[in-house]
């Protein structure tokens, strides 16, 4: 009797251990889930066939608008969410959900009023289903021409 009921335990304990393994590793898909990161960099604009131009992570003083530009792959109804950071002070949020038309996303700050955006030192943190991808720092630096009427 001792071992019928030991064979049981046994069958039942296999049972439950392959089932919840099997639903752990069809249900995980790592950190960001299928979302892979292929391209992100800032720039000044984005053309028709979404090739960034103006690339770089040193900006002129008087440029109005810059935008991440961000490729990628997987992501079907995945959460993306830029934060947008000024001297460390967080000063705009967006939050998409990604979709499969698509494989690039292109995320832009700018002023209300339309002048240039405030020299000083800018990041940009991209999470993707509450888990953070990727953040890079730039900046908006005097013109020349304005160190030099300093000067």
């Amino acid at each position: 009797m001792k071992s019928k009921k030991s064979f049981a335990l046994f069958s039942f304990s296999t049972i439950l251990f392959f089932a919840i393994f099997f639903v752990v590793i069809t249900g995980y898909r790592g950190d960001l889930g299928s979302f892979r990161l292929d391209e992100a960099v800032v720039c000044i604009d984005v053309d028709d066939s979404a090739i960034p131009w103006g690339v770089g992570n040193r900006f002129e003083f008087g440029v109005r608008q810059l935008c991440v530009l961000l490729g990628y792959s997987g992501g079907d109804d995945d959460m993306v969410r830029f934060s947008w950071f000024f001297r460390g002070q967080l000063v705009h949020e967006e939050i998409q959900i990604l979709d499969d038309e698509s494989n690039y996303r292109m995320f832009y700050i700018l002023r209300e009023d339309g002048s240039p955006l405030p020299v000083g030192s800018y990041s940009v943190q991209i999470d993707v289903n509450e888990r953070k991808a990727r953040k890079m720092a730039f900046s908006v630096e005097p013109s020349d021409e304005s160190k030099a009427n300093s000067q």
